[in-house]
C-alpha cells in the first residue's frame, strides 16, 4: 500500500542523537531507523546550510524541431539541491535489479535526456502542497510529466502533441512518498520493511501554476477551526535581479554652465538665481531622484531591510534653493544617492547568498525556467542560493550596508545658512572616480554613527570606520593617534580635493585661506574667482569676469572640490558692500594664471625685531606680495611710496622665531626671513678672585641670567674684558658663568667690561663697571733697598715685542670651510695672547686665546681680525690687525 509522508520535508524535524550498539544487543527497528535518521539529517544540513540550494549548475533545456512540429526537449545533466537537502540529477537506469526489493542501479554519467513523450501528471500518491491551489488544500495545478522514448508507456503521448509552448514552464520534482511491502508472499514471510520511493520526475507547467507554486503574498484562508496555516511560498526565490530594468544604470544630468551664455547672449549679465535655476531645472527634471528611491524601496523590500521616503527627502533638498548659496549642494546629495544606487546594481548578480534558507520554500522541487525563454536570467528559474561559507565577496553583507548608506544619506542631509557661517575651509583628499565608498563623507551630511558604518562596508569589517575622511570627521595621527590633518600625510592615491565650507564667505577670505592651505600643503592645484558684474580695469590674474570666462571654458563644471592638477573657480555677487561666494566650479586643467617668472628676495634670511623695514626685490615689479600666515596675524608686510617692504616690528610676536614665507600674485616663492625677539639677558659679577701671594692674576666669574622668560642660551656674547676694543667670543656654560683671568691689573686703572649679547640679527649691550673692590693693603715701613749685582730698580727695561702675523688676502669657498690665522712673538717668555674679529659678519672663531686662530662659518665678504700679544711679566702688548677677503 502507498503511504504519503506525514512531513514532506525531512528537515522539519531533525534527530540530533543516536544511540551505539552494544554486543548480543536486541535492537528496536525504533533505535535503528534513529541512527540512520541522525547521520541523513546531518548530511541534507551540510548541504543546505554549508554549501547551499537551487540550481548549481546545468538542467538547461532546448527544444528540437522537426517539420516544424515539437519533436523533443532536451535537459543537459546539471546539479541542483533542494531546501530539504536532496541532491538532484538526472539519470538513466544501469543495473536492473534481479531481486524483488531491491532497486534498480543508476547512472549519472550522461551529458543530456531527450524527451519526446508527455502525459498529464497527478500527485495523487503524494498531495505535494505547491502543486495545490488554496495554499495546499484545494485541486492540482496543471502539471505534465516528460519522458524519453525508452520510459514512455502507452499513457504518454508525443510531445509534438503538446500545445500552447510559450505557456510552459519546466520544473524538476522528487516524488517522495514511502510504500509498505506485505510481510509474507509465497513462501517468503520475511518482513522487507517500509521502502523510500524516490523518482525524479521532469515537470512542466502553466503560467498559472508555476505562479501557484511560487506563492504570492495574500494570506491564507482559515482552515474549519479558525486557525490560520502556514503560508506556501517561496521565499528564496524572489530576488531583486527579477525587477524590471533593476540593472539600468540611472544617471543625473550635468549642469552645463555654458548654457546661460548660449541662451541668454555674454552681453547678459547675470545673477545669482540663474546659476540656481540650472540646478532646480535640473533636479525638477528627474523629480529629485524619485525613480531611484523607487528602485532602493523594492530591493529594500525584498531582502527585508529597511527604505526610506522620497518626500521628506525631496522637502529638504527644496530648502536649499531658498537660500543664495548652498543650492549645488542639492544636486550632489542625489548625485550621490544615484552612484549608492550604481555601487548596489553592480553587487546584485552576485547577491544570492542565503545565510538559513527558508527551509519549505522547494523542499522537493527545482525551477528550471519558462521552457522558452531566450534570456539569461529567468526570474522563473532558481538561481543557485549559496551559503555565506562560499560567499568571499560577502555581496549581499555589502548590499544590505549600501541601503543603509541609502537611508542614512537621504535621511541626514543638512544644510543651512546658519550652519555655513560657523564653518571654516577644509581640504580633504578625496577621490575623483567612483566607488562613493573610497570618498570622503561629504560636509553637507550630518555625521552619525550609523553613516559612518555604512559609508564604507571595507572600514567597516576592519573596524575602522573611523578612519574615512570627512569634513566633520575628525582625524588622528596614525603615529601619535593625535588630532591632526590628512593632508600632512601621503595623499598619492588621493586624485581629488574637496573643498568645502567657503560658499557664503566674502570671496577674498575664502581665495586667501584657500591659498594659504594649497601653498602650505603644497597641493597641485590654482584657484580663480569669477565675478557676476563685470569688471572694469581688473588687474588682477586671479580674478575673471564670469562671462568671459564661461565662455572661454564651457568645461565649467561643479565637482565640490577640484582634481590634482585642475583649477578650483569660485563665483561670487556682490550686494551692496558684501561679495560673497555663491557657486564654485572646477576645470580638469590649470587656467589661467600668469606663466611669467615670479621672483622675490630680503637682503637678510633672519632679523631683529627691533630693526628698520628692509625693501623687497620684486619681479614682476608690480607684482602683490603676500606673507603666508594666518588671517589673524600680521606677517610684516607694508607698501611704501609703492615698493613693499618687511617690517619686523609689525610683526606678530606669535610668530618670532618661526620661517615666514611669501607669495607673489598668489604664486609661493621661495623667500623666507625668521624674526627674532630682541636679547634681554641680565649680567652680573657672581665673584672676584684678587692675587694671592707671589701671584699677579685676577679672575672674575661674571652670572648670565635671561629675562622675561628668555633663555640665555639663544644667544652669543662678545667680551671686551680689557676695554682696549679686543672683542673676544664666549658663551656661558650650562649654569650660565663666564670666567676671565686679569693678570698685572692695576687697582688704579680697572677696566670696564663691555659685553655685546647678539642673536640672529639682534644685539644687546651690557657693561659691567666698578667690579673691582680694592683689598686693603697693610702698613709696610721700607728701611733699607739693597741693590745687588750693581743694578738699580729704575733701571729695568722691558721687553721688545715684535709680532708677525702670517694670514691668507685672499680665500675661495672652493678651498674649504675654514682658514687659520698665524701668530708669531720671538723673544717674549711668558705670551698671553687674544684674538678678535673688528669687521664683517659674524663668524665662528677657535682658539682665540692661541697663537693660531680656526675661523668658520663665513661667508662672501671681507673681514677683519686683530690679534694681541701681551708679556706676562712686564705688562708690554703688541697689536697686528689682517684683512681677509672671501670670494665664490
Amino acid at each position: 500500500m502507498n503511504n504519503q509522508l506525514s512531513d514532506i520535508s525531512s528537515l522539519r524535524n531533525i534527530s540530533t542523537q543516536y544511540r551505539k550498539f552494544s554486543k548480543g544487543q536486541y535492537i528496536e527497528y525504533t533505535q535503528f531507523n534513529e541512527f540512520l535518521d541522525f547521520f541523513e539529517d546531518q548530511d541534507r544540513l551540510s548541504r543546505v546550510m554549508l554549501q547551499g540550494v537551487g540550481v548549481v549548475c546545468g538542467l538547461k533545456p532546448s527544444l528540437t524541431y522537426s517539420n516544424r512540429l515539437l519533436s523533443g526537449i532536451q535537459l543537459s545533466q546539471g546539479v541542483a539541491l533542494t531546501t530539504d537537502g536532496d541532491l538532484l540529477t538526472l539519470n538513466n537506469t544501469s543495473v536492473v535489479s534481479e531481486e524483488l526489493y531491491v532497486s534498480d542501479l543508476k547512472t549519472i554519467k550522461i551529458e543530456n535526456k531527450k524527451y519526446t513523450h508527455f502525459k498529464i501528471y497527478d500527485n495523487f500518491k503524494v498531495h505535494y502542497p505547491a502543486f495545490h491551489v488554496n495554499n495546499g488544500r484545494g485541486s492540482q495545478v496543471e502539471l505534465w510529466e516528460l519522458a524519453t522514448a525508452q520510459e514512455a508507456n502507452s499513457d504518454f503521448q508525443p510531445i509534438s502533441n503538446l500545445s500552447d509552448l510559450d505557456d510552459k514552464y519546466l520544473l524538476l520534482y522528487l516524488e517522495n512518498y514511502e510504500k509498505e511491502v506485505k510481510p509474507c508472499r509465497g513462501v517468503d514471510c520475511d518482513n522487507h520493511g517500509v521502502q523510500q520511493i524516490r523518482n525524479l520526475k521532469v515537470l512542466l507547467t502553466s503560467a498559472a501554476g508555476i505562479n501557484n507554486i511560487i506563492g504570492d503574498n495574500l494570506l491564507p484562508l482559515p482552515d474549519i477551526d479558525g486557525t490560520i496555516p502556514k503560508k506556501i511560498k517561496d521565499l528564496i526565490h524572489p530576488h531583486p535581479l527579477f525587477i524590471d530594468k533593476i540593472l539600468k544604470a540611472e544617471k543625473q544630468e550635468r549642469v552645463i554652465v555654458e548654457r546661460l551664455i548660449l541662451e541668454k547672449g555674454v552681453e547678459t549679465q547675470f545673477t545669482s538665481s540663474d546659476v540656481k535655476e540650472l540646478y532646480v531645472a535640473a533636479l525638477e527634471k528627474i523629480n529629485y531622484g524619485e525613480f531611484v528611491f523607487d528602485k532602493i524601496n523594492k530591493i529594500s523590500e525584498i531582502i527585508g531591510v529597511q527604505g526610506t521616503d522620497h518626500a521628506s527627502f525631496k522637502n529638504r533638498l527644496q530648502e536649499f534653493f531658498v537660500q543664495r548659496f548652498g543650492f549645488q549642494y542639492a544636486y550632489d546629495v542625489v548625485k550621490d544617492v544615484m552612484d549608492t544606487y550604481s555601487e548596489i546594481i553592480k553587487l546584485l548578480p552576485k547577491s544570492f547568498t542565503k545565510g538559513f534558507p527558508d527551509l519549505d520554500s522547494f523542499p522537493k522541487h527545482v525551477l528550471l525556467g519558462k521552457l522558452t525563454s531566450d534570456i539569461h536570467l529567468d526570474s522563473f528559474r532558481h538561481q543557485f542560493y549559496n551559503s555565506p561559507v562560499l560567499d568571499d565577496e560577502k555581496a549581499m553583507e555589502r548590499v544590505k550596508t549600501l541601503i543603509n548608506r541609502f537611508v542614512q544619506q537621504a535621511q541626514n542631509v543638512r544644510f543651512s545658512i546658519s550652519y555655513e557661517e560657523g564653518t571654516r575651509i577644509k581640504i580633504i583628499p578625496s577621490q575623483k572616480l567612483n566607488p562613493l565608498s573610497n570618498k570622503a563623507v561629504p560636509f553637507y551630511y550630518q555625521v552619525t554613527g550609523e553613516l559612518l558604518k555604512a559609508w564604507n562596508f571595507d572600514k567597516t569589517s576592519n573596524r575602522s570606520a573611523g578612519d574615512n575622511l570627512g569634513y566633520a570627521i575628525d582625524f588622528f595621527s596614525p603615529n601619535t593617534q593625535m588630532p591632526d590633518s590628512p593632508l600632512n600625510f601621503n595623499i598619492d592615491k588621493n586624485s581629488f580635493y574637496n573643498i568645502e565650507g567657503h560658499q557664503g564667505m566674502f570671496y577674498e577670505d575664502a581665495l586667501q585661506q584657500i591659498k594659504e592651505i594649497r601653498d602650505k600643503q603644497q597641493l597641485g592645484f590654482d584657484v580663480m574667482v569669477l565675478s557676476l558684474e563685470e569688471l572694469v580695469d581688473n588687474k588682477d590674474l586671479f580674478k575673471a569676469y564670469f562671462n568671459d570666462y564661461a565662455e572661454e571654458h564651457p568645461g565649467l563644471e561643479h565637482k565640490r572640490g577640484v582634481e590634482r592638477g585642475g583649477t578650483f573657480v569660485m563665483v561670487y555677487e556682490t550686494i551692496g558692500r558684501d561679495s560673497t561666494v555663491i557657486a564654485d566650479f572646477s576645470l580638469p586643467y590649470i587656467c589661467c594664471t600668469p606663466k611669467s617668472v615670479i621672483k622675490l628676495s630680503l637682503p637678510n634670511t633672519v632679523i631683529c625685531a627691533k630693526s628698520e623695514p628692509i625693501p623687497f626685490t620684486v619681479f614682476p615689479t608690480n607684482g602683490i606680495v603676500k606673507a603666508v600666515v594666518d588671517a589673524k596675524l600680521n606677517g610684516g608686510v607694508t607698501v611704501r611710496n609703492g615698493l613693499y617692504f618687511f617690517d619686523p616690528q609689525l610683526v606678530s610676536p606669535e610668530l618670532y622665531g618661526q620661517e615666514i614665507t611669501f607669495t607673489v600674485n598668489g604664486k609661493p616663492t621661495t623667500c623666507s626671513i625668521k624674526v627674532t625677539s630682541q636679547p634681554d639677558v641680565n649680567i652680573v659679577v657672581d665673584s672676584v678672585y684678587y692675587p694671592e701671594a707671589g701671584s699677579n692674576a685676577t679672575t672674575i666669574i661674571l652670572k648670565v641670567s635671561g629675562k622675561n622668560g628668555q633663555n640665555f642660551a639663544d644667544y652669543t656674547y662678545s667680551w671686551d674684558f680689557l676695554d682696549n676694543g679686543g672683542w673676544v667670543t664666549q658663551n656661558p656654560d650650562a649654569k650660565g658663568l663666564v670666567s676671565y683671568t686679569f693678570y698685572n691689573l692695576s687697582p688704579a686703572k680697572i677696566p670696564t667690561i663691555r659685553i655685546n649679547v647678539g642673536g640672529s640679527g639682534c644685539s644687546q649691550s651690557v657693561n659691567i663697571n666698578n667690579w673691582y673692590d680694592v683689598p686693603v693693603a697693610p702698613s709696610v715701613v721700607i728701611n733699607n733697598i739693597d741693590f745687588t749685582g750693581g743694578v738699580q730698580c729704575c733701571e729695568s727695561i722691558p721687553p721688545f715685542i715684535k709680532l708677525n702675523l702670517k694670514s691668507p688676502q685672499e680665500f675661495y669657498l672652493s678651498q674649504g670651510n675654514s682658514f687659520t690665522l698665524k701668530g708669531e712673538n720671538p723673544g717674549v717668555q711668558t705670551p698671553l695672547y687674544s684674538w678678535v674679529q673688528t669687521y664683517g659678519p659674524v663668524v665662528t672663531l677657535s682658539g682665540i686665546t692661541k697663537p693660531d686662530l680656526l675661523v668658520t662659518d663665513f661667508r662672501i665678504e671681507t673681514y677683519k681680525f686683530k690679534l694681541t700679544v701681551v708679556d706676562a711679566d712686564s705688562g708690554a702688548f703688541a697689536t697686528q690687525e689682517v684683512e681677509v677677503h672671501v670670494y665664490e
